[in-house]
C-alpha cells in the first residue's frame, strides 16, 4: 500500500467515524480549503475545520458514498455521490498531502448547478450554526 493510501485509509476511517475531532489530526495549520460556493480560497486549519463539519450537516450522509479514487503521487482525487434535500448531487474532492500525512490543500468541486444553489443555501445556514 502506497503511502498515500496510507493517508487516504485515515481520511474514510475519520469522516466514517462522524467524530469532527479527527480533522485536528488530519489537516496541516496552513491547509488551504477550496469551496464551491466561495469566491477565495479559505486559509487555516480553524476555518477549514467549520466548513468540513458544514458540509458533514449539509450532505446527507447516510447515502455519502466516494465512488470513485485516483492517487497519484501525493495528490488524490475523490469522487463522490450525495443527497442535499432530495436533489442529487455529484462532486469531487481533490486532496493534496505532505509527507506527513497531513491535508495541506482541500479543493471541492459540486454539480449540478442546483445542487450548488442548495448547497450554498444550506451551507450558509451550516456555518450560523456554529456562530456564538
Amino acid at each position: 500500500m502506497s503511502q498515500t493510501k496510507k493517508f487516504l485509509e485515515q481520511w474514510y476511517q475519520g469522516y466514517r467515524s462522524e467524530d469532527p475531532n479527527f480533522l485536528e489530526l488530519i489537516l496541516d495549520e496552513s491547509v488551504v480549503f477550496t469551496s464551491p460556493i466561495v469566491f477565495k480560497p479559505i486559509q487555516g486549519k480553524e476555518m477549514t475545520k467549520m466548513y468540513l463539519m458544514g458540509a458533514g450537516i449539509t450532505f446527507n450522509m447516510d447515502k455519502f458514498s466516494y465512488v470513485r479514487e485516483v492517487v497519484d503521487g501525493l495528490d488524490t482525487i475523490l469522487e463522490f455521490e450525495t443527497f442535499i434535500d432530495d436533489i442529487a448531487v455529484n462532486g469531487v474532492d481533490m486532496i493534496r498531502w505532505n509527507e506527513e500525512g497531513k491535508i495541506v490543500d482541500f479543493k471541492v468541486m459540486v454539480r449540478p448547478l442546483q445542487a450548488i444553489h442548495i448547497l450554498q443555501q444550506k451551507m450558509s445556514e451550516a456555518l450560523e450554526s456554529f456562530k456564538p
